[in-house]
């Protein structure tokens, strides 16, 4: 598992962005900003007591200012497509699934937001 998310991180920090979190009720104080999120596991290889493995889905969240921004849209696909580019090259896979969304930081400001449905190798459409 922390082998898998210090990847994660490894990729993202060959991005731009300025602060990586693991809590997800943390605000983050430093834009575009990423929160990595471990958000399933599910067993696989079943013997008839128990599973010998698991797999290990991961969600990351990308964070772009969107207040006063000519394109916030622009920002975040940039920072996403090279977060892209970084886990091929450290993980060998591509990302399965993106959910684009808006949110607002401390009850105020805007941003736009980039949910990434990352899956351990071997499931989903990771497989």
């Amino acid at each position: 598992m922390t082998s898998e998310r210090d990847l994660i991180v490894q990729a993202l920090q060959a991005t731009s962005v300025a602060e990586i979190q693991f809590n997800i009720n943390d605000i983050p104080k430093s834009l575009p900003a990423a929160i990595v999120s471990l958000e399933a596991e599910t067993g696989k290889n079943s013997t008839s007591k128990r599973y010998v493995d698991t797999d290990i889905s991961w969600a990351v969240y990308l964070i772009v200012n969107a207040h006063m921004v000519a394109d916030p849209d622009k920002d975040l696909y940039d920072l996403k497509e090279a977060f892209r580019a970084q886990l091929v090259v450290m993980m060998s896979r591509d990302i399965p699934k993106i959910i684009y969304y808006d949110g607002r930081m401390d009850g105020a400001r805007p941003v736009r937001i980039a949910r990434l449905e990352l899956l351990k190798e071997g499931s989903g459409a990771g497989s």
